[in-house]
């Protein structure tokens, strides 16, 4: 069988054909996009001189075999200005004096290589990679916890495909509207007057020193989930000749930022869908938000994360975003707990030592984003939830078991009150 370039050589490759192609001086930039069957084209403006770019499209027609073009159907022309709207979402490399902007057209996934931040009040991103682990009923206990604190708490339920703190809502609860919703009449423009009715307060909260409010997945006027689900997750189109359309994740971020300057909570959780997908790109890796990355001790866990970290230090944003990781042990088993948190602890700091901590020498001074594998305050030091029979017995998000939340919960919410520093 004859040896076949694969999906994952097309970047070295590309990057390769750059230094051998012997580009003119006055060529600085090099654009290449990565469509959606895994064939790169060169982008170029109508103005650039064609005769360069055609010598490096018959390079990549050569070494990258399928995933390259033929020669003539291998230069994509844009204006100038279009261009330019891609090099938010490209990477950028050096080749010499020549910068290699490499941007990739994917269909889920696609804002995982982005970081941006968005100020606002303290944010909690519940992400994991599978489900089960108990991350919904966490945000309930922990917006309970905060409340209890005197916080005025906003949970917000991005999980749209399979909404759980929902639930914490009775039925007439229920806001008119929810986030699917909005995410649908944004796009004509009426996101502003849904956005009038997106929020219940659970009954079970109501004697809280604080405040709990939620806004649900889809609100109690919600008739067609599934067709307007499948409209919540496009980009919006311009309304007018010149404008340009709005990515779907700055569409998220605007939501958030609208719905915090409204209410005004005091903290900000927030529910992601299981997985690596946009929805919770947005919310871990674009809005300034501390990640509770849930998982158990196995190596599924450590694999999905370990694809996720490689993505960020590939794309070259693992900086902007390793400071604001947390894990958590979900489900640690009734026996043997002390041991097991060890194990965990040690498989979290191999994984973060690889790709989020800084090496340190011994000459070098400074500040260094580094911890000890024993450090207690350090991310990659679990919180931990205990696995508790009566929770797994919850038929409903609406209450409370007060002796199961403090037999699975004790420790987290002590860690977290103490390392997580949200004013409490």
């Amino acid at each position: 069988m004859s040896q076949v370039v694969t999906f994952s050589e097309v970047w070295d490759r590309v990057r390769k054909a750059v230094r051998e192609a012997d580009l003119p001086s006055e060529v600085l930039e090099v654009w290449v996009l990565r469509d959606l069957m895994g064939c790169v084209s060169l982008i170029s403006t109508p103005e650039e001189e064609k005769e360069p770019l055609l010598r490096l499209a018959e390079i990549f027609h050569r070494n990258l075999e399928a995933h390259a073009y033929s020669p003539d159907r291998a230069i994509l022309v844009m204006e100038q200005e279009e261009r330019e709207a891609l090099r938010s979402e490209s990477v950028s490399v050096r080749e010499g004096e020549i910068t290699v902007y490499l941007v990739d057209r994917e269909i889920t996934g696609r804002r995982w290589a982005t970081v941006s931040e968005l100020p606002g009040p303290p944010r909690f991103v519940l992400f994991g990679l599978k489900g089960g682990l108990g991350r919904s009923t966490t945000g309930v206990v922990l917006a309970a916890h905060l409340a209890r604190k005197g916080h005025r708490v906003l949970v917000m339920d991005f999980d749209l495909e399979s909404p759980a703190l929902s639930s914490m809502l009775e039925p007439e609860e229920y806001p008119d509207f929810g986030i699917v919703e909005w995410l649908v009449e944004d796009l004509v423009d009426q996101g502003d007057a849904v956005l009038e009715d997106m929020v219940g307060q659970p009954g079970w909260s109501i004697e809280f020193p604080g405040e709990v409010m939620v806004v649900p997945a889809y609100g109690s006027r919600c008739q067609e989930h599934i067709p307007q689900l499948g409209r919540s997750y496009l980009d919006k189109f311009p309304q007018d000749v010149g404008d340009r359309s709005e990515k779907w994740i700055e569409r998220v971020r605007r939501l958030v930022r609208q719905l915090e300057q409204k209410e005004e909570p005091s903290v900000v959780i927030l529910d992601s869908r299981n997985g690596i997908h946009d929805i919770a790109a947005a919310l871990v890796a674009n809005l300034q938000a501390i990640v509770l990355m849930f998982g158990v001790d196995s190596e599924p866990t450590w694999n999905g994360y370990r694809i996720l970290f490689q993505h960020w230090t590939t794309q070259g944003v693992i900086r902007q975003i390793r400071e604001r990781l947390y894990t958590v042990a979900a489900l640690v088993p009734p026996i043997g707990q002390e041991e097991y948190l060890h194990r965990f602890r040690h498989h979290a700091w191999n994984l973060f030592a690889e790709y989020l901590y800084d090496e340190i020498l011994p000459e070098d001074q400074g500040e260094w984003f580094s911890y000890e594998e024993t450090d207690d305050a350090a991310p990659h030091t679990p919180l931990p939830i205990y696995w508790e029979r009566g929770l797994m017995a919850w038929t409903s998000l609406r209450t409370l078991d007060s002796d199961a939340v403090q037999s699975a919960y004790r420790d987290f919410l002590e860690q977290f009150d103490q390392r997580m520093e949200v004013g409490i």
